[in-house]
């Protein structure tokens, strides 16, 4: 699916998920899950229809718009800001796993796989972010693989985990060379890709209609709402937030101790006597700064007094 995500304040009702929302806008995700381009649509085809590569390969190669492309992992790196290392692993072991899914409340038996609807859900929000904006799933959002479970906890725990190679591994296994069955997969991500590696490339105006995220995904993840829902969440366990999705404390705002500066005395110059003319506008002068001096707004020597104050002049038009 590859949507970008909603990350502001949750609507009222939902205010257990603010420091969710927090979370995932200062983790490493926030750039891949945030990044909203638009999305042209001959890129994305191009890009699959002219896929190669074979088993072993460390790049995918294609032709998009008549250009030779390429995107490695290193490519997904740069591009999607996942702070991840080469080296780092994509799979922990399975007790390694288990043992944050417990602090997550999660109720299933010897997982993974995750079912996602038996996560609390404070933690199934941030499962399903993860399988609807970052993996490679097309469908079949109802459960995490070990890898994908690996993922979401290495993010709440700051674990080091290689998301850069786990997508360009999910893009691999869809290459045409390899999958006789390949989709238009990844189109967010292979689109900042191209527009960062290849920015002379055509631009056309037909564009994929891609939605976002929005504010109802809240409704849709809190099972309260959806009694048809075959599986249930028993709430057995309190709700314990911790690591990158701890609950935190706002801080109020600063209190200002605003200074009213002092009235500068003016002195009211008449017009001379005489003059009949009605006055139309007055200038008043102001005093001299640095963005007066920049913007040429000097203060005449004559608009200054012996005395050094600051004189209102009356001028006639």
């Amino acid at each position: 699916m590859n949507i970008s995500c909603y990350l502001s304040d949750p609507p009222k009702g939902f205010e257990m998920y603010k420091s969710m929302i927090v979370g995932l806008n200062t983790c490493r995700l926030a750039h891949s899950l945030r990044e909203n381009p638009v999305i042209h649509e001959d890129w994305i085809k191009d890009l699959w229809d002219n896929s190669t590569a074979k088993k072993g390969d460390t790049v995918i190669k294609s032709r998009v718009q008549g250009k030779e492309v390429s995107i490695s992992e290193q490519d997904i790196r740069d591009v999607l800001l996942f702070g991840d290392a080469a080296d780092d692993p994509i799979e922990y072991s399975k007790e390694k796993v288990i043992e944050v899914l417990v602090k997550m409340s999660y109720e299933g038996a010897d997982p993974p796989p995750t079912i996602k609807k038996l996560l609390h859900p404070y933690w199934r929000f941030l499962a399903h972010i993860y399988l609807v904006c970052i993996s490679g799933n097309k469908s079949g959002l109802d459960k995490l693989t070990l890898k994908q479970t690996s993922a979401v906890v290495s993010v709440v725990e700051g674990w080091n985990y290689n998301y850069s190679k786990s997508v360009f591994n999910d893009m691999f296994v869809n290459v045409k060379m390899l999958n006789e069955k390949y989709w238009y997969k990844f189109p967010r991500f292979i689109q900042m890709i191209l527009e960062k590696k290849y920015p002379k490339l055509p631009v056309i105006v037909k564009t994929y209609d891609v939605k976002m995220m929005n504010h109802l995904v809240f409704t849709w993840i809190n099972q309260k709402s959806r009694e048809n829902v075959g599986i249930k969440y028993q709430n057995k366990r309190n709700l314990e937030k911790f690591g990158a999705f701890s609950e935190f404390q706002e801080e109020a705002p600063a209190q200002i101790n605003a200074i009213v500066a002092e009235e500068h005395d003016v002195e009211i110059i008449e017009a001379p006597v005489g003059v009949q003319e009605p006055i139309k506008n007055v200038d008043l002068t102001s005093i001299e700064s640095e963005e007066d001096v920049a913007d040429d707004r000097m203060i005449d020597d004559e608009e200054v007094d012996e005395s050094g104050e600051l004189v209102m002049r009356v001028k006639q038009r």
